[in-house]
């Protein structure tokens, strides 16, 4: 197994050992070009492989053991299926006679195989030894998250793994390339534009924008992109407009443009104001693979195949246009708006970005700020933003934290990791301070301590006046990460956040700053416009009856 991902280019993993995959480990243990890191839990593993991936463009793979090992893997299989983000999750099982006979076996699980397959691009369960390169070949070629299950017994069966032995490497389907005709036909579709826009998601990879960014020059069109696709093209680009998830000014934006050009885009309830944005009639829609899922964006032409490709080709067939949008005048007056609303959550990650540099990463948990940090947080480089777009899920960002900071580690890419984070999403994980302290991972966490679900909050005073279950009673998060050995300070409002940013961004090893503060949401503050689908502010009315 170990031997199989190796020749798959799958040389990181994380995991936990347990009475069914102790084999495995102990073949992790004599394989010095595997490097393994062993979580808390099975459910930050995975997410961990999907950071790991997301910060460096390599996969990962996740060691979790028979039933509840393999049940902890489903909330990050979800995260990486939604995303496309290729993560190998190798399980076990109980021995192959005892396979699917409920007899009561040590974590024996009805059906595991077919409760996980919905959540994966592939899933096999292996019944011999010799099966397993192939079984990992085409995990590792799936394009998303994949399921190899071994049953226990197979692992301790003498193999000799020799030059001969029939290896298997993965074959991944290469994607369907558009005639001549077909992208004719789109690029004369683009030149009747007059006002096109451009709209990038996390579909393209990172070798693919300069190619998007190439078209956009051409067409002189302001380019906006999803929250996974945030780094695509730089915030600072004379064209780029951020993040769709604004609402208002995006808005605007698309109410003038008479096309619509979305390379790589899922088009999710989050990004779109729970569907209420609308775009454009004519939208040309360019993706790497056949959507996996339905859209409720009406599409009037789509290209699907290599994204590289396509856009140089179409780059290449557009006529130069002059700019129909003053990006720099929308972005000024974008800017003097949010500076005018007075908002704690904006002005943190404004002082938050002028101290990092262009390749540092912010990792998103789910908190108030974190919604703020997807609508507005600038991004320069391309995996320098992960957010759990996939599953909205809490507790993804500190365990995807370590994720990135261990492809920091392995690849040199030499950005600082910050993981921010609220504390009701943080308790989530909060149990992956061990894993931070024992690997001296550098990651710096910004916690923000409102002592609440807060965006619950927000919602429930929204439509019914009231708050129920939402007020948490935390523990002392400083002495919490100082017991794991990892330096934290507390703040109690902006000018402190100020003061302590440098120290806590230049300590030594992991730091974790809390923050205590009550935040406006974005909506609440007047900084998004509220969905029409959203719960409206009860009236006096409403809130006494």
């Amino acid at each position: 197994m170990v031997e199989a991902l190796l020749r798959c280019g799958i040389t990181c993993g994380f995991g936990i050992p347990s009475i069914h995959n102790i084999a495995i480990y102990d073949a992790l243990r004599q394989q010095p070009n595997f490097h393994h890191w062993v979580a808390r839990h099975e459910q930050a593993a995975g997410f961990a492989a999907d950071g790991f991936f997301r910060r460096s463009g390599k996969p990962a793979a996740v060691f979790a053991s028979t039933g509840p090992g393999n049940l902890f893997t489903m909330v990050p299989l979800l995260e990486s299926f939604q995303t496309n983000t290729p993560v190998v999750v190798v399980g076990s099982n109980v021995a192959t006679p005892l396979l699917d006979k409920a007899c009561g076996a040590l974590h024996e699980t009805p059906r595991q195989l077919e409760i996980v397959m919905p959540l994966t691009r592939f899933a096999v369960r292996v019944t011999s030894p010799e099966a397993i390169p192939e079984a990992v070949a085409a995990a590792a070629g799936a394009g998303g998250p994949a399921f190899v299950e071994i049953p226990q017994d197979l692992l301790y069966v003498p193999l000799a793994a020799s030059d001969s032995t029939a290896w298997s490497t993965p074959s991944k389907k290469a994607a369907p390339a558009p005639s001549e005709e077909e992208l004719g036909k789109v690029a004369a579709q683009i030149e009747l534009g007059r006002k096109p826009a451009i709209l990038v998601g996390s579909g393209v990879a990172a070798e693919a924008a300069a190619a998007v960014r190439q078209l956009a020059e051409a067409l002189q069109a302001p380019v906006l992109t999803t929250t996974s696709g945030k780094g695509l093209i730089a915030d600072d680009h004379p064209l780029a407009m951020g993040c769709i998830s604004r609402l208002g000014v995006v808005q605007e934006l698309l109410r003038e443009s008479d096309l619509l050009i979305s390379f790589g885009v899922r088009l999710t309830e989050f990004d779109t104001g729970r569907f209420a944005l609308k775009f454009p009639a004519q939208h040309i829609q360019i993706d790497q693979r056949q959507s996996q899922g339905g859209s409720l964006a009406a599409v009037s032409a789509r290209l699907v195949g290599d994204i590289n490709t396509m856009a140089k080709g179409l780059a290449g067939r557009v006529k130069t246009r002059h700019r129909w949008w003053d990006t720099a005048k929308a972005r000024a007056r974008e800017r003097e708006r949010m500076e005018a609303l007075n908002q704690d959550g904006y002005a943190a990650l404004m002082l938050l970005r002028s101290a990092l540099g262009r390749n540092d990463v912010v990792v998103n948990d789910q908190s108030i700020l974190n919604y703020w940090a997807s609508a507005f947080f600038p991004v320069l480089e391309p995996q320098t933003f992960l957010y759990p777009t996939g599953s909205g899920t809490l507790g993804y960002g500190l365990p995807a934290a370590i994720g990135a900071a261990c492809a920091e580690r392995e690849y040199g890419k030499q950005g600082r990791i910050i993981c921010i984070a609220g504390d009701g999403g943080f308790q989530y994980t909060a149990h992956e301070l061990a894993t931070l302290s024992q690997y001296d991972l550098p990651v710096k966490i910004l916690l923000v301590n409102d002592r609440a679900y807060g965006i619950i909050g927000y919602l429930q005073r929204s439509a019914f006046g009231q708050m129920h279950e939402v007020a948490l009673k935390n523990p002392e998060f400083c002495r919490l990460a100082e017991a794991y050995g990892i330096r934290a300070q507390r703040v109690s409002d902006l000018e402190g956040l100020r003061r302590q940013l440098q120290n806590w961004l230049e300590a030594p090893g992991p730091s974790l700053l809390e923050w205590h503060t009550e935040l406006k949401s974005p909506w609440e503050a007047g900084a998004i416009q509220r969905p029409a689908s959203l719960p409206q502010p009860a009236d006096s009315a409403k809130e006494q009856k």
